[in-house]
């Protein structure tokens, strides 16, 4: 302001200012527009400011962000952003190191959701590798498989025109499976006849998880995983069991990985009163949970012999069961060999886009305490497969012939001991004895006797060996001669051990350890 006034102004009296209605009203509603804009603007900036903050403070993500950019923006080829970020994701899982922790794809996702309902849609046929051949083990009952004409021992070379040529079982499956109401086009070979094409209309197929069967007065209740329903699965058969007169049951879990952890609690229930202790769960801390039994037991299992049939494949919620009965019953006798030993529990996080993370919470404890993780359940009747499970597969292209020494030679000659052809002494060395071994196992399949194992003999020494095992559970086999009387303890441990003599059994070191690898591939 100007300090030198004129006069005029510093005499000027105040008069009556008059301000006309109608800009009166004009001016109020502009003011308060102007202001309505002003907050909008200032709340917008202030939203933005917000979430710059928020991420600015992350500071542990500064590098992952400018990574990100850079590639995105400077790499030297087209960047699918969605599946930067999917890669990003998948590597910060990988980096805790934990075989049970994993982000699954929305493919992945559904693959996990068939084990835990038992659902799939596809032509219900179990298959398996021999060699480099791909082959129906057994089509599933009513399946549309069945329903198509699919035979055991089929073997299937091209899938809707598609070689299978170089392919394992899970590229096979992949392409087999499909959706429900579509056909698909199997080329299969079956025996010496010429390759035929069978089409099959995929459907909605359920696995049971259990199967009951009736062997010398022993009752014999397979689960092989624990999946939506399997106690009610379960409860069928113990009371089947019941109605059928059994008091000796084996509840075999052999192979079985787990599953859902609340279907082992309800299972347990099936023998242990409501109101007790199925297992303990640990967080970070160390504080305990524990999970308690939730309604009454089954009475039918009240005066049963339980017998729990396990492996080395047992783990997670087989081994909470079987932890459970052994720490609440001092007459239940676990069989079989060393579980896998998985003492941690995973939980589950969907999101919007069907993908999945899968990641380990806390450990689980037997009701008394006991942590079992890679140290597993042991048994305390000890019975080893024979050597004839643990013979290695024989590759087709590789030859075997009289004079040469290899460790193959070994599983050869179990091979063939093992179907009722006397090989001489199990050892390295292939021998005079094994040569006529094979030819006598070459005149029996109409082939040509030339005492040589390659091509079609390993082929069919293999496929026989894998129908004599599919017909004969030995370790079930030992535990019902225990159970019926016709063994002692002692002496079948000894006769399962003597049968075991040639071919190493792996430690559980090294199968946990495969099993960490194969969960990371």
């Amino acid at each position: 302001m100007n300090e030198n006034h004129d006069p005029k102004e510093t005499n000027f009296k105040s008069k009556k200012i008059s301000i006309n209605p109608f800009w009166l009203i004009i001016t109020i509603l502009a003011a308060v527009i102007l202001s309505s804009v002003i907050t909008a603007l200032s709340l917008e900036a202030g939203t933005e400011k917000a979430v710059n903050v928020g991420t600015d403070t992350r500071s542990e993500f500064s590098k992952l962000y400018s990574v990100y950019d850079t590639i995105s923006t400077d790499f030297y080829d087209e960047v699918d952003n969605e599946e930067l970020i999917e890669s990003a994701i998948d590597g910060m899982v990988q980096g805790l190191d934990d075989p049970y922790s994993e982000y699954m794809n929305m493919e992945a996702t559904d693959a996990f959701q068939e084990t835990v309902t038992g659902d799939f849609e596809g032509i219900g046929a179990e298959v398996i590798q021999e060699g480099n051949r791909i082959i129906i083990t057994s089509p599933m009952r009513g399946s549309p498989a069945e329903a198509a004409g699919i035979e055991p021992g089929d073997q299937i070379i091209a899938v809707d025109g598609e070689s299978l040529e170089g392919m394992n079982t899970t590229e096979a499956v992949q392409l087999i499976r499909g959706e429900k109401g579509t056909d698909v086009v199997l080329t299969i070979v079956r025996g010496e006849s010429e390759p035929m094409d069978i089409t099959v209309t995929r459907d909605t197929i359920h696995i049971d998880s259990v199967t009951y069967e009736e062997f010398d007065g022993v009752g014999h209740i397979s689960i092989n995983r624990f999946q939506q329903g399997t106690t009610e699965e379960f409860e069928e058969s113990i009371n089947q069991a019941a109605e059928d007169g059994i008091e000796d049951i084996i509840v075999d879990f052999r192979y079985n990985p787990g599953g859902l952890l609340s279907e082992a609690v309800t299972l347990i229930n099936q023998f242990i009163p409501e109101d007790e202790i199925a297992l303990l769960l640990e967080d970070s801390d160390g504080q305990q949970m524990p999970l308690m039994t939730e309604g009454p037991h089954n009475e039918n299992t009240e005066d049963m012999n339980l017998h729990i049939l396990i492996n080395e494949g047992s783990a997670s919620a087989s081994e909470v069961f079987a932890g459970a009965l052994d720490d609440h019953f001092e007459d239940v006798i676990i069989a079989g060999t060393q579980s896998f030993g998985k003492g941690v529990v995973q939980q589950t996080q969907e999101f919007s886009d069907d993908s999945m993370l899968k990641y380990t919470n806390t450990k689980w404890l037997t009701p008394e305490g006991r942590w079992i993780h890679n140290e597993g359940i042991t048994p305390e009747l000890e019975l080893v497969n024979p050597d004839y499970y643990r013979v290695e597969i024989l590759n087709e292209d590789d030859v075997y012939t009289e004079d040469q020494e290899s460790e193959t030679v070994i599983s050869i000659k179990v091979a063939l001991e093992t179907l009722g052809y006397e090989a001489g002494t199990i050892n390295e060395v292939f021998d005079e004895t094994l040569t006529s071994a094979v030819e006598s196992f070459q005149e029996d399949n109409d082939l040509e006797a030339d005492g040589n194992v390659t091509g079609e003999t390993s082929r069919l020494l293999m496929s026989e060996l894998r129908n004599y095992i599919n017909e004969n559970d030995a370790q079930l086999e030992y535990l019902i001669s225990y159970i019926t009387g016709e063994h002692g303890a002692g002496e079948i441990e000894e006769i399962a051990e003597d049968n075991a003599r040639h071919i190493e059994i792996p430690t559980l070191e090294e199968l946990q350890e495969d099993a960490s690898e194969n969960s990371t591939e």
